[in-house]
């Protein structure tokens, strides 16, 4: 078994290998692991409700969902001199709520999107001379789902984009999540 201290050490290569092999799911406040499908509504999953799992915990439990996975990756890029960017993203209306928290990272004087344990790509393979293309290039991919999803029900004016500066805080609930995420 892995430990944080171990994956914090990983070149490049071999800590995005580690992410993506973290199984998609979340800690619930009993300290239960629940793993899901990407595509489950997590609404609709029942039992305990979810609670933000620390990098320590994500490691030890092999088992994440965006929020928790991203500041696994924010902490690895900390450690390794990495400059970052954690950006949230939430589209919020009436009848919709989707939500998802990408790490961004600067590289070989690049900005690239640093995949998940969802993500398809490889880092380093999507990268761009400006941040503000890189996020533009991803938000429009969200938007797109988005788009797709809802159809003429999307609004653009119900999407938010956000850089998330503070700290996040082992246990917290979604409720104290979004309020943190929205906030800083």
């Amino acid at each position: 078994m892995e430990t944080l201290t171990r994956v914090l050490k990983y070149g490049t290569n071999d800590f995005f290998n580690f992410i993506r092999n973290i199984d998609y799911g979340y800690m619930d406040v009993k300290g239960k692991i629940h793993r899901i499908s990407p595509n489950d509504d997590y609404s609709k999953q029942g039992g305990e409700p979810y609670v933000f799992s620390s990098p320590d915990q994500v490691v030890a439990n092999n088992c994440g969902w965006c929020w928790d996975v991203a500041e696994l990756i924010r902490l690895w890029c900390q450690t390794n001199n990495v400059e970052c960017k954690y950006i949230f993203f939430e589209y919020l209306s009436n009848d919709f709520h989707k939500t998802h928290t990408q790490v961004f990272a600067k590289w070989n004087n690049k900005w690239c999107e640093c995949p998940d344990n969802t993500s398809p790509i490889v880092f380093g393979e999507n990268c761009y001379d400006k941040f503000e293309t890189c996020i533009n290039d991803f938000v429009n991919l969200f938007k797109n789902y988005l788009k797709n999803l809802l159809g003429n029900k999307y609004v653009s004016s119900n999407l938010l984009v956000k850089e998330i500066t503070k700290p996040l805080i082992s246990g917290m609930s979604v409720e104290e999540y979004l309020e943190t995420a929205r906030k800083y």
